[in-house]
């Protein structure tokens, strides 16, 4: 009985935070939603193209929108055999570690790409430097991750990762087996990422961040609201380094 009090309260909550997300302007922008818009543009651009969806798991959010005529080949990379075999999405599978290295010959791929993956690694820099490798000349970089400094990262990061697991499972449900895997940060902030790209000669086409990240505090709506100013107040001072979220492209000359 009291449980069910318990999800009754976080519930009301959530359905009030929802009502007030829209007028949030840091939350006028949904990363995920650009960066397959983002990917399809360069997915599309020329023809024959091969694509590396690092970390692709059971599916890719931007093959349907491959244009049929540019025969474009996806090949989904990913630890778990068992979640690649799900993926009808793609054209090949690579079961492969890329903290151990990328599963590419020098110059194989057009794009690299990942959502949700780079905050993983134990070595951002070298996975950078594997990328220049296997990428062609033109070929693009483009990630999208949680940045190191966002508040709902440090929590992430002080707490022990079977904890913090059953607290991402408890309040965001929807999320079960998505989220809540072990998570390091190394390098995964604006200023660092900015140093290893020029470090590997990869130019910068475009950084998209975002400060948006109340949603993970939208169980209390008092915490949620103290999170939305703290947010609207480093949007306004430009504090890249503490944004919630890093959309990178980058092109290797």
């Amino acid at each position: 009985m009291m449980m069910r009090g318990v999800h009754r309260f976080f519930a009301a909550n959530k359905r009030l935070c929802k009502r007030i997300e829209p007028r949030l302007p840091q939350a006028n922008i949904d990363m995920f939603t650009l960066y397959v818009q983002i990917v399809t543009h360069y997915m599309n651009l020329r023809a024959e193209q091969t694509v590396a969806d690092v970390g692709g798991g059971k599916s890719c959010p931007f093959a349907k929108y491959r244009d049929p005529t540019q025969k474009t080949k996806i090949i989904a990379v990913d630890t778990s055999e068992s979640e690649l075999e799900q993926n009808t999405d793609i054209d090949e599978k690579r079961v492969a570690n890329v903290v151990q290295g990328l599963p590419f010959e020098t110059e194989e791929v057009d794009l690299i790409v990942s959502r949700s993956v780079l905050e993983h690694l134990e070595n951002l820099d070298e996975f950078v430097a594997n990328s220049t490798k296997s990428l062609k000349k033109g070929g693009y970089f483009i990630h999208l991750f949680p940045s190191k400094y966002a508040p709902f990262a440090l929590i992430n990061q002080a707490l022990p990762h079977t904890f913090s697991k059953r607290v991402v499972d408890f309040f965001r449900p929807e999320n079960k087996g998505i989220c809540g895997f072990p998570a390091l940060y190394r390098d995964c902030y604006y200023s660092a990422l900015r140093r290893l790209l020029k470090k590997h000669n990869l130019d910068i086409v475009d950084i998209h961040v975002s400060y948006y990240q109340s949603l993970y505090f939208s169980f209390f709506a008092p915490l949620f609201l103290i999170s939305a100013l703290y947010e609207l107040l480093i949007q306004t001072l430009g504090a890249k380094n503490l944004c919630a979220y890093i959309l990178v492209i980058a092109r290797k000359s």
